[in-house]
């Protein structure tokens, strides 16, 4: 898809009276939500409190924030590729936890010179695809222990309270996949690849995304990108499901109806 396209279907205007409602909703009907008009840190950091509580992470400031651009011989470190030039394969943030953040924000800072473009991969998509067209090799993915991101062992897809499913994911050569389920990676990379929309950030743009259903990644890029990442939950009010639906004609249960988030966690100056 297109990236203005991308970036445009999923955009809410944060700062409109029912920016709160749609985000909410929108995180559960789609899983991401884009957003403009956040140009400094300190607004990012302000953003970042109203729309999740923010974990501590370890690469990120004492507010939160975590700063990703290119600091050169560090990215050769297992874990840190992030922190270098180089395109970044489809995943999740913190996969190597027995329970990684529920929100992944990024806001755009400076773009690069060349490259950098963003892309998403809707995992519940992912997954409907799987269902149909390879549901064995789709059987070996959600197998317990059938992959270790770092020390974790889990499964990539797993299923959670009443048959919700949450995605899993790393490909940056942490992550082992046990020798039957090796083999369904790469129809699951040919299913990622088909689910890929692309998104041109500029400075003060940004998304927010469930890290339970979305994948995400970059391109290769040339000059001094600099985005701005949060990761943490979503703040107290905003209630999501526990994860995707296995099927795409699933409705939420009515005790998962998405509330209203306060009016007061949205309101004020962003920028």
């Amino acid at each position: 898809m297109a990236s203005h396209a991308a970036f445009a279907s999923q955009y809410v205007d944060i700062a409109s009276d029912d920016a709160p409602t749609r985000v909410a909703r929108m995180l559960a009907r789609d899983g991401m939500v884009t957003f403009d008009r956040v140009y400094q840190r300190q607004s990012v950091v302000r953003l970042a409190l109203r729309l999740l509580a923010p974990w501590r992470h370890r690469d990120a400031d004492a507010d939160g924030v975590t700063v990703i651009s290119d600091r050169g011989f560090i990215a050769a470190r297992p874990g840190y590729a992030g922190f270098g030039a180089r395109g970044l394969e489809p995943h999740t943030d913190s996969s190597s936890l027995d329970l990684p953040p529920r929100l992944v924000m990024l806001v755009c800072g400076r773009s690069a010179d060349r490259g950098g473009e963003s892309y998403v991969v809707d995992g519940a998509a992912v997954y409907h695809e799987l269902t149909s067209r390879s549901p064995e090799l789709l059987k070996a993915l959600q197998q317990p222990r059938a992959v270790r991101f770092a020390s974790h062992w889990g499964s990539v897809f797993e299923t959670v309270g009443d048959g919700w499913m949450r995605i899993r994911l790393r490909l940056d050569g942490v992550e082992h996949f046990t020798p039957p389920v090796a083999e369904a990676v790469p129809v699951l990379r040919a299913a990622i690849e088909r689910h890929t929309r692309e998104i041109v950030l500029l400075p003060g743009q940004g998304y927010l995304l469930d890290n339970w259903r979305m994948l995400h990644g970059r391109r290769n890029f040339r000059g001094p990108r600099r985005m701005y990442r949060v990761l943490g939950d979503p703040v107290a009010g905003c209630v999501l499901p526990p994860g995707f639906a296995p099927s795409p004609g699933r409705a939420l249960l009515p005790q998962q109806r998405i509330p209203e988030c306060p009016a007061a966690l949205l309101s004020g100056e962003i920028s």
